[in-house]
C-alpha cells in the first residue's frame, strides 16, 4: 500500500506564527477520497502529522493531528497543536473550541492559548467574551518572556471596546462580492486597477480540492498562483485570462503587481520554497517598450535580502526630490514585529535604489503589517495590520506622510473592515470606490466559511465630490497649452507634496480635489512666470464646484530692480529689512518658479574708486545669493554679479557738476535678470536642506 499524504495548495495569511506572506500547504490523497485513518497505526499517524508540520503542509498536519488528538485526548500538547492549526487555517469556530480545551485545565502550561482564544472570538464578533479572556490573559502573560504578547493583548482589550462602540454606527462603504468569473474556490488577491474598466489580480485558478498519490508527487503539476487580467462589462467584472508578459513562469507562484505612474514599469513578486521549506518571495520588475513587457529583472540583494521574504510592492513619490519610493513587505532583521513595511528610494541620476529602511513605529507594530498601497493623489499609505486597534484579524488603515515620517494611522472602520482579515485596499481612479480582499463570510469557501480570500468591490458612502473649474489667462487673453501641478500643503511642517501633473491644451480645466486638504494649484507655461492659487477643502462638507481664474505674467526680458534691499554703510552685510524684502520678492519668485536661473546683480554709485566699487558690489551680490542658498535655493540657480559703477540708471551729478543725491540713490541698487532654466531633476537630486531663517510673509503671487 502506497504511503499517502494530503496535498492542497492554499493561500492564507499568518499573523504571528510564521513570517511569510504565501503559505503553500500540501495535501495529497489518492482515488479522490480521504484515507482510512482507522487502518493506520498510532505511530503512522504521529509520524505523518509531525512530518507534515515540519514541511509546512498545514492541512495535512491538521488532518493527522486531529486524528492523533482523538486517540490521545489526554495529551494536551497535541490538543494545543490542533488549535494552532485551526487558527492558522482561519477556521475560527474550530480554533475557539480547541483552545477552550486547552485553557480549561492547562492554562499555566500554555499561557498563550487564552490570548489566541480571545482572538478567535474577536474574529467571530464575540467581543464581550473576547474582552473577558484578554483581561484574564493580562495576568497570565506576566510569565511569558515574549513582550509582544503583552503589547498585543493590550491592543486586543482596546479593540474589543472599539468594535463594540462601532456596533450601531453607519457603514462607511457598500461592499459587493465579485462573482465566480473572478472569485473561485481557492484564493484571489492583490487587485491592481489600470483604469476604470481594467484590473490585474492574482489567483489560484482551481475548481476545488484535488487529490494525488504521493508516488507521483515529484512529477505532478501543482496549481500555481498567477496574474490575470479582468475587464468590466456593464456592471460586471469578467476575467480575460492570464496577464501577458514575463510574469507567470513555471513552478513559481506569482502575485502582487504594481505599475508606475507612466505605465512603463511593473513590479511584482515571485515566490518559491527554499531547502528549509520556508517560502521566500522576491521582487522583480519589467519595463515596457511599445506594447511589450520586457524580460523580468530580479532586484538586487539590498532589496531581496537573501533568506528573507520581500513582497507586496507599492509605488509612491517623495516630496523633496520627487524620487520614486518603493514600499514593500519583509520579514528581514531589525523589524518591529512579524512582517513589516519597508521602503527604498530610487535615485534617478544614480540609477540605483537606496538601502531599504523601516517605515517606523507609526505604522509597524509587534504584530503583522502588509499589503501597502500608496495613493500619490492624497499622499496616503493604506496598509493592513493585526497589531493596531481594530475589529479583529487584519484591518485596513490609512496614514498620511511618506518614507519614515507619518501622522497617526486611522482605522477605515466598517464595512471596509470586518472581524476577519481585510487587506489589499486599492482605489479606483475616481477615488469614489475601489477593491479590497477579505476572508469574511460570504465568499467562495473551500474548506471552511472563512478559509479563503476573495476580491470585493466597495463604494464609499460619504465621498464628497469636489471639482475645481478653472481658467488660465494673461492680462487680456485666455491661454492654452500649459501644465497643472497640484500640490498638497502641510501647514504644520511647511512641506508640500506633488499630487498630480496634467497637460492641458484648452483655456479651462476641471480638476478633481479630495476633501480635507490644503492645495496649491500651480500653472506653468513656456514664456510665462508660474501662477498659483491656494485652495482649501478642509471646511467643505458637501459636494460642490469651485470656480477660479489664474492669471500668468510673461517672463521679464530685462533687468528688474529690487526695492528695499539695503546694506550697512560700506559693507556687503544685508540688513534685516533687506532680508524681509528678499523673502517677499526673490525668494517667492524662485519658489514659485523652481526651474529658473537668475543673475543677481549689485550696483554702486560713483563714489570711491572703480576697483573698490567693483569688489563691494560683487560681495553684496554674493550676500544675496548666500542668503537665498541658506533658505534652501539651489546654488546652481543663482549667479552673483557685481557691476560696480559701470551701469548707472541715473546721473550721479547734476548738469552743473554738483552732486545728485537722488541719482546716486537710484544707482545704489540690486536687480535681477532671468538667465535661463535648469533641469529640475538636477535640482531635486542635489537640493540642500534649508536652514531656519525668518519666516516670509505669505503671498499668493509675486509682484513681477
Amino acid at each position: 500500500m502506497n504511503t499517502l499524504n494530503i496535498h492542497i495548495k492554499t493561500f492564507w495569511l499568518k499573523s504571528l506564527m510564521i513570517l511569510t506572506f504565501f503559505l503553500f500547504t500540501t495535501v495529497l490523497f489518492s482515488q479522490n477520497k480521504l484515507p482510512e485513518l482507522e487502518e493506520k497505526s498510532a505511530k503512522e499517524i504521529k509520524n505523518t502529522a509531525k512530518n507534515a508540520l515540519r514541511l509546512g503542509d498545514t492541512y495535512t498536519a491538521l488532518f493527522y493531528y486531529e486524528e492523533w488528538a482523538k486517540r490521545k485526548p489526554d495529551n494536551i500538547s497535541i490538543t494545543f497543536q490542533v488549535a494552532e492549526l485551526y487558527r492558522t487555517t482561519r477556521n475560527y469556530i474550530q480554533a475557539e473550541l480547541w483552545y477552550q480545551k486547552v485553557t480549561t485545565d492547562h492554562l499555566d502550561d500554555y499561557p498563550t492559548s487564552i490570548f489566541y482564544l480571545a482572538q478567535m472570538q474577536m474574529n467571530q464578533e464575540k467581543y464581550k467574551e473576547a474582552k473577558e479572556n484578554f483581561l484574564k490573559c493580562k495576568k497570565v502573560l506576566r510569565n511569558v518572556k515574549d513582550k509582544k504578547f503583552r503589547k498585543l493583548n493590550k491592543v486586543g482589550i482596546l479593540s474589543c471596546d472599539y468594535a463594540i462602540s462601532l456596533k450601531d454606527t453607519n457603514n462607511t462603504a457598500v461592499i459587493t462580492h465579485l462573482d465566480t468569473s473572478i472569485n473561485q474556490p481557492h484564493v484571489e488577491f492583490s487587485p491592481v486597477v489600470l483604469d476604470e474598466n481594467t484590473m490585474i489580480y492574482g489567483s489560484l485558478k482551481d475548481n476545488g480540492v484535488n487529490y494525488y498519490d504521493v508516488a507521483v508527487h515529484d512529477s505532478m503539476t501543482i496549481p500555481l498562483r498567477k496574474l490575470y487580467i479582468a475587464k468590466k462589462e456593464g456592471e460586471k467584472w469578467v476575467s480575460k485570462g492570464e496577464f501577458k508578459g514575463p510574469f507567470n513562469v513555471e513552478n513559481t507562484h506569482v502575485g502582487n503587481a504594481t505599475i508606475n505612474e507612466k505605465g512603463n514599469r511593473i513590479y511584482f513578486t515571485l515566490c518559491h520554497e527554499n531547502w528549509k521549506n520556508k517560502v521566500i518571495c522576491e521582487l522583480y520588475y519589467s519595463d515596457k517598450k511599445g506594447e511589450e513587457w520586457q524580460e523580468a529583472v530580479k532586484m538586487n540583494e539590498l532589496i531581496n535580502m537573501p533568506n528573507y521574504t520581500t513582497t507586496q510592492p507599492s509605488i509612491g513619490r517623495e516630496s523633496k526630490k520627487n524620487h520614486e519610493v518603493l514600499y514593500f513587505v519583509s520579514d528581514r532583521p531589525k523589524g518591529k514585529g512579524g512582517l513589516d513595511i519597508w521602503y527604498t528610494e530610487y535615485h534617478r541620476k544614480k540609477k540605483k535604489y537606496s538601502t531599504p529602511k523601516n517605515v517606523g513605529s507609526r505604522i509597524n507594530t509587534p504584530g503583522t503589517e502588509f499589503t501597502p498601497y500608496y495613493d500619490i493623489l492624497t499622499h496616503q499609505l493604506f496598509f493592513s495590520s493585526d497589531g493596531k486597534i481594530g475589529l479583529g484579524g487584519l484591518d485596513v488603515f490609512s496614514v498620511k506622510g511618506e518614507k519614515s515620517r507619518w501622522e497617526d494611522a486611522q482605522n477605515l472602520k466598517k464595512e471596509i473592515n470586518s472581524s476577519a482579515d481585510d487587506f489589499d485596499y486599492t482605489y479606483r481612479p475616481d477615488h469614489k470606490g475601489g477593491f479590497i480582499v477579505s476572508n469574511r463570510k460570504g465568499g467562495v469557501a473551500l474548506l471552511n466559511p472563512t478559509c479563503c480570500d476573495d476580491i470585493y468591490e466597495f463604494k464609499l458612502l460619504e465621498y464628497i465630490d469636489i471639482n475645481l473649474l478653472g481658467k488660465v489667462s494673461d492680462s487680456s487673453n485666455c491661454l492654452t497649452d500649459y501644465k497643472i501641478f497640484l500640490f498638497i500643503n502641510n501647514k504644520e511642517t511647511e512641506d508640500r507634496f506633488l499630487s498630480k501633473e496634467i497637460n492641458v491644451d484648452s483655456c479651462g480645466f476641471n480638476l478633481s480635489l479630495e476633501q480635507g486638504y490644503d492645495y496649491t494649484v500651480e500653472i506653468r507655461k513656456d514664456g510665462y512666470l508660474n501662477g498659483s492659487k491656494e485652495i482649501s477643502t478642509k471646511n467643505i462638507s458637501k459636494s460642490e464646484n469651485i470656480q477660479s481664474l489664474i492669471q500668468l505674467k510673461k517672463k521679464p526680458k530685462g533687468r528688474i530692480v529690487l526695492t528695499g534691499i539695503l546694506y550697512d554703510f560700506n559693507s556687503p552685510k544685508l540688513t534685516e529689512d533687506s532680508k524681509s524684502s528678499i523673502d517677499t520678492s526673490l525668494y517667492t519668485l524662485l519658489i514659485q518658479n523652481p526651474d529658473i536661473v537668475l543673475e543677481i546683480s549689485s550696483h554702486t554709485d560713483s563714489k570711491g574708486t572703480d576697483s573698490y566699487n567693483m569688489k563691494l558690489s560683487q560681495k553684496r551680490a554674493e550676500s544675496v545669493v548666500r542668503y537665498l542658498v541658506l533658505k534652501g535655493i539651489n546654488k546652481k540657480r543663482l549667479i552673483a554679479q557685481g557691476y560696480g559703477e559701470t551701469m548707472p540708471i541715473a546721473p550721479n551729478k547734476k548738469p552743473d557738476g554738483s552732486d545728485n543725491p537722488e541719482g546716486r540713490a537710484l544707482n545704489r541698487r540690486t536687480d535681477f535678470k532671468i538667465k535661463g532654466t535648469i533641469n529640475l531633476d538636477d535640482i531635486w537630486e542635489e537640493a540642500p536642506k534649508a536652514k531656519k531663517t525668518s519666516k516670509a510673509p505669505k503671498k499668493k503671487n509675486n509682484s513681477f
